[in-house]
């Protein structure tokens, strides 16, 4: 990498570059509509970041105007991927139901919370929102935690770039009406990352989402803060 390049980037363009590197490296997507400055500014020396981020291990993409960074080299120094085990599952089932109705990627996340209950048993959301128990139960307040938890994996997904609300507010962001953005395809390329498949045609996102569910060994630990290793 020539290093006089990247240093003189710095040096000339310091509070962005700044801003944008904290936020890369944070996982954070950056749009073009939301956060002009910044996606300019590495379009505008996208060859010089490329290099850079490459150097570093990471892979600098863009996907509907959305900047952001993967880890295609786990034996690198980062971790594989910035996700927990809530945020995988949840973006790729809202990648899911992107890619079944781009034209109006909208829903409700109190309706969509009772969906993913009608559809997947408790226990597997508990296991995923919360955390593995050895001896599981059903009871009101579990179902309860789950949906907190959910709220809060809603609230991280948005801080992330990948959703909108349309209605609604971050603090209840429980009944409050979302749209999709593009950038959820992310999910569906880390999917095709963690099971090994070479391209879309391979294996649906539905088929994916289902071997997360029944094969998928978690650590046991709080859903919403756990890391992939």
């Amino acid at each position: 990498m020539p290093e006089t390049n990247i240093v003189n980037l710095i040096r000339d363009h310091n509070p962005t570059f700044k801003k944008v590197n904290y936020l890369l490296l944070d996982g954070i997507n950056i749009p073009a509509g939301n956060m002009p400055t910044e996606y300019n500014f590495i379009e505008e020396n996208i060859n010089i970041l490329t290099e850079y981020y490459d150097f570093l291990g990471y892979k600098l993409q863009n996907y509907d105007s959305n900047f952001y960074l993967s880890v295609p080299r786990k034996d690198r120094y980062t971790s594989f991927e910035y996700f927990s085990k809530a945020e995988t599952f949840l973006g790729m089932y809202l990648a899911l139901k992107f890619f079944q109705n781009t034209e109006n990627p909208t829903f409700n996340a109190d309706e969509l919370f009772e969906e993913l209950n009608s559809i997947f048993p408790l226990e597997n959301l508990y296991e995923i929102f919360v955390k593995r128990m050895q001896y599981f139960y059903e009871s009101d307040k579990r179902l309860e935690t789950v949906n907190e938890n959910y709220a809060k994996t809603l609230r991280q997904l948005n801080k992330y770039n990948f959703l909108d609300i349309i209605s609604g507010t971050p603090g209840n962001i429980n009944y409050a009406t979302i749209e999709i953005k593009g950038s959820i395809k992310r999910f569906f390329d880390l999917a095709l990352e963690l099971y090994d498949k070479q391209s879309e045609e391979e294996m649906g996102i539905k088929d994916v989402l289902n071997i997360f569910i029944k094969d998928t060994e978690f650590d046991g630990e709080e859903g919403v803060s756990d890391e992939w290793e």
